[in-house]
């Protein structure tokens, strides 16, 4: 699948309102998931993620308002090479949890995260053998929670 010049140039043309030239962005398709990679000095990259990566989660919400189709369901963005750090950390925070539970064999609560590190989180403990995340709460009271599997 690929995109149409029209989606490719929404992409550019939101870039262009932030000052990124398309040199510096980079879209991948794999299957029903967009990835748009932006090139920006890690420096220079703090005013495009924002506290708690809220910048980020919403320029994210657009390019996936301009994407959605029926074949196109998630959009992932990456400036400045946040997100895999963010992955990173959160695979750390990920694995020290499950490490709690395995051995206390009670679910443990995630501290604060958004909508798209939740996902990630549930990502990382989709196939696990024997722990589960769950979501309990809603909206800023939202937290996942990693528990052992029940038969």
């Amino acid at each position: 699948m690929t995109l149409t010049d029209d989606k490719l140039a929404s992409i550019n043309k939101l870039f262009s309102y932030l000052d990124i030239s398309q040199d510096h962005i980079q879209v991948e398709i794999d299957g029903d998931t967009v990835s748009v990679v932006v090139d920006v000095p890690e420096e220079d990259a703090g005013i495009f993620i924002g506290r708690f990566a809220s910048t980020l989660d919403s320029i994210q919400l657009i390019l996936s308002l301009f994407l959605r189709s029926d074949t196109i369901h998630h959009v992932h963005l990456d400036i400045g090479g946040y997100r895999g750090r963010r992955a990173d950390v959160l695979k750390e925070m990920a694995d020290r949890i499950a490490a709690d539970v395995t051995e206390s064999g009670t679910p443990r609560a995630f501290p604060p995260l958004s909508a798209t590190e939740r996902r990630t989180i549930h990502l990382i403990f989709e196939d696990h053998d024997t722990l589960t995340t769950y979501s309990e709460g809603t909206g800023y009271n939202r937290r996942l929670i990693l528990g052992p599997k029940t038969s």
